[in-house]
């Protein structure tokens, strides 16, 4: 039987995949600038040699000119700007004298970038790293490291003065602590909601980089109040907000903690639950308050005192966030009920079990009930498309039954 010779099997490399392989090189290109521009110790990026398959001299003839003549024609050899190719004449047992490829190159930066199509983005690149370098308070080692971690950006094609307005929020930010105002009463010449789009790039540029509170906490801002939306569940206790009495409201944390004794002594019992329509239509109870939790900004309700002392009861989603949810809850109120997440309901509704979300790492919900514990292990176990049990598909007659408690 006759084998094919191996290096039969051998293809040239073409031109659009040395453009490919090329612009692959973009990355590394750019972190080596930076640490040209810092001066740091880094091995010459030029010559930059691109590797591919370069055929053999003993192939097969007519295909490996065809290959060979369309290298060369588009090489920086033939039209003074590319690829350059280091070429040389080799004889071969099978085909003659032939041409050989023993290298595919780059000369210098900008016959690269000139053919990536990337001239114009490494002039913005260096330009942001030198505005940054002029503008920003931290140190030098600082923004040497801030540049290595942030090429992306640092590539974004961004409206004019972009950098520099993100050093003068950042150097505002620094030499204003505790301001207590409000993100868009800084009177800065940048566009209002400049600032709030790029809080990340900003704090990244000062010294508290490293701080993990929030961005107004950081740089002692006024934050936007927390609302959290109430509404009353018996017919005969209107709440009252500055003077007037309305069923359905919105108020923030802190005024919700510091209102009058007489709000809160007139409910005893208090509905949470995640759902806006849930919340909507959530039956008449005499003496109770619902609440809106709307997911994990639960969280906010921990900072509300008087609420320790009322009979507290949660409702959410029959899924595994949705006890995730009530562990939360119940880190800071110990005594509060789930109701409506059982598994008589979870089975009772199955028709509309959708798929659903695995807490990251399957991790296990804490501080749950052997009977909660019960709910999760069985939604756990469910297949994902049938995981879930959103808490507007069930009855307002079953939610009722279980607000008799």
């Amino acid at each position: 039987m006759n084998v094919e010779p191996k290096w039969r099997l051998q293809r040239m490399i073409k031109p659009e995949e040395i453009k490919d392989k090329t612009k692959r090189k973009y990355k590394d290109f750019l972190k080596y600038e930076i640490d040209i521009l810092f001066d740091k110790e880094a091995e010459s990026f030029f010559p930059l040699v691109i590797r591919g398959d370069t055929g053999n001299v003993n192939d097969d003839l007519l295909k490996r000119q065809k290959e060979l003549q369309l290298l060369i024609a588009k090489s920086k050899n033939t039209v003074g700007k590319g690829y350059s190719l280091e070429l040389e004449q080799v004889s071969s047992r099978k085909n003659g004298e032939q041409t050989d490829i023993k290298k595919i190159y780059f000369d210098d930066e900008g016959q690269f970038l000139d053919y990536i199509g990337e001239t114009k983005s490494f002039n913005r690149f260096v330009n942001a790293i030198n505005i940054i370098r002029q503008k920003t308070i931290i140190s030098a080692e600082d923004i040497y490291s801030w540049c290595c971690a942030h090429v992306s950006d640092l590539l974004t094609d961004l409206e004019d003065r972009f950098w520099e307005d993100i050093c003068l929020c950042a150097e505002w930010l620094e030499q204003h602590p505790n301001s207590n105002l409000y993100i868009r009463e800084i009177k800065l010449p940048v566009h209002s909601k400049f600032i709030e789009s790029n809080k990340t790039l900003i704090k990244s540029l000062t010294p508290k980089a490293g701080f993990e509170l929030s961005f107004e906490e950081t740089f002692g801002l006024h934050s936007k109040p927390t609302l959290v939306r109430i509404r009353s569940l018996d017919p005969d206790i209107q709440t009252e907000v500055v003077g007037t009495g309305v069923e359905d409201c919105s108020i923030s944390v802190s005024d919700l903690n510091s209102i009058s004794e007489d709000f809160y002594n007139a409910y005893k019992k208090i509905y949470i639950v995640e759902n806006e329509m849930v919340f909507l239509t959530f039956p008449k109870v005499p003496e109770s308050l619902c609440v809106w939790g709307h997911g994990f900004t639960v969280n906010v309700l921990k900072d509300i005192s008087w609420m320790a002392n009322k009979q507290l009861f949660y409702f959410g989603d029959l899924d595994e966030h949705g006890f995730e949810i009530l562990s939360t809850l119940r880190r800071h109120y110990p005594t509060i009920k789930s109701f409506c997440m059982t598994c008589k309901i979870f089975h009772k509704y199955k028709e509309y079990l959708v798929r659903g979300v695995r807490l990251n790492g399957n991790v296990v919900s804490e501080n749950l009930t052997a009977e909660e514990m019960e709910v999760f292990n069985l939604i756990r176990n469910a297949p994902v498309e049938k995981c879930r049990l959103e808490q507007e598909r069930i009855d307002n007659e079953d939610i009722e039954k279980s607000t008799e408690i």
